[in-house]
């Protein structure tokens, strides 16, 4: 047990800028304060937009669509920070960690877990050419990389500086064990993906998924003292799940290279409920066998 608070001897530090504020009731204003921001924000960006702009933001089935969705994760951070400086009298840096250590690290697990991700795509090639009903024409969406890049390290360090930043700094203020600044965050950060899935059992798999990519974004925060892995981590993870297979008419499947054809997702949700157990133990354990694959990674190229 020694041995494992000494690999978490950095979060210490990191949690240092929140332990002059550390009310229970003001962590709980604070999510709160973000709840509603990110659940405003569609409706402010739709009534600014244009008509067809309104569309494609809200179907996501563009790639300028798919783009507008995850830039917009910008309002909510930029309002969550300014209630931030008036709650807690701390700004952005405090909730990512030294600077330049954050970049390093965000460089190495990008490249590091890139190459897992690279090589799970290519080997074996998971993509059935013969079923595909598009393939995007490649300069495009070579030329969509780096908009895509941003418009997802926009909603990736979002997310981050909420769960793994904010919420993991208070809750190691106010407890030492990893339940509470690890897991717990990790978990609320699990439920709030289950409306990305179409039915009960859907949800249940991305709560999985989320969840445990949560701990281990939250693992590679304490052995660091810094954001900079877990944003690097979260954003190769969300940008080949953008970028690589998508479904026809499906959300978020703008930028993808290929793209299956249209299936109604009812259909897929029902065929998911009439095997749920079959398919939710293949499924979970793939999901599981990735995250730690890539947390190794990651762990790897931080040598941590």
């Amino acid at each position: 047990m020694s041995a494992m608070k000494d690999h978490y001897t950095p979060l210490a530090d990191f949690a240092q800028a929140a332990r002059p504020v550390t009310s229970p009731s003001r962590v709980v204003f604070m999510v709160a304060s973000f709840a509603l921001f990110f659940l405003l924000t569609p409706v402010l960006i739709s009534i600014l937009l244009p008509a067809n702009l309104r569309i494609a933001y809200q179907e996501g089935t563009t790639a300028l669509g798919t783009l507008l969705q995850f830039a917009s994760f910008g309002l909510p951070a930029a309002a969550f920070v300014w209630t931030l400086q008036r709650v807690h009298q701390r700004g952005f840096w405090s909730l990512i960690g030294p600077y330049q250590m954050a970049f390093t690290d965000f460089r190495k697990v990008a490249i590091g877990v890139g190459g897992v991700f690279l090589a799970l795509e290519v080997l074996p090639p998971w993509v059935v050419f013969s079923e595909l009903a598009d393939i995007r024409p490649i300069g495009i969406w070579v030329m969509l990389w780096p908009f895509a890049f941003l418009a997802v390290l926009v909603q990736v360090t979002t997310e981050e500086i909420l769960f793994r930043g904010y919420l993991q700094q208070q809750l190691a203020c106010l407890s030492n064990s990893r339940w509470v600044w690890m897991v717990g965050p990790s978990l609320l950060f699990g439920v709030v993906h289950y409306w990305n899935g179409n039915s009960a059992p859907e949800g249940v798999v991305y709560v999985f998924f989320a969840t445990i990519l949560g701990i281990a974004c939250a693992d590679l925060t304490a052995r660091t003292g810094n954001l900079g892995a877990a944003i690097g981590l979260h954003q190769i993870v969300n940008i080949f799940s953008l970028m690589v297979i998508g479904v026809e008419g499906w959300p978020n499947s703008g930028l993808a290279l290929f793209l299956y054809p249209y299936e109604d997702p009812d259909r897929y949700s029902a065929l998911i409920a009439q095997f749920p157990m079959i398919w939710s133990i293949q499924q979970l354990l793939m999901l599981g066998l990735s995250v730690l694959s890539v947390w190794l990674a990651a762990r790897i190229a931080l040598r941590r």
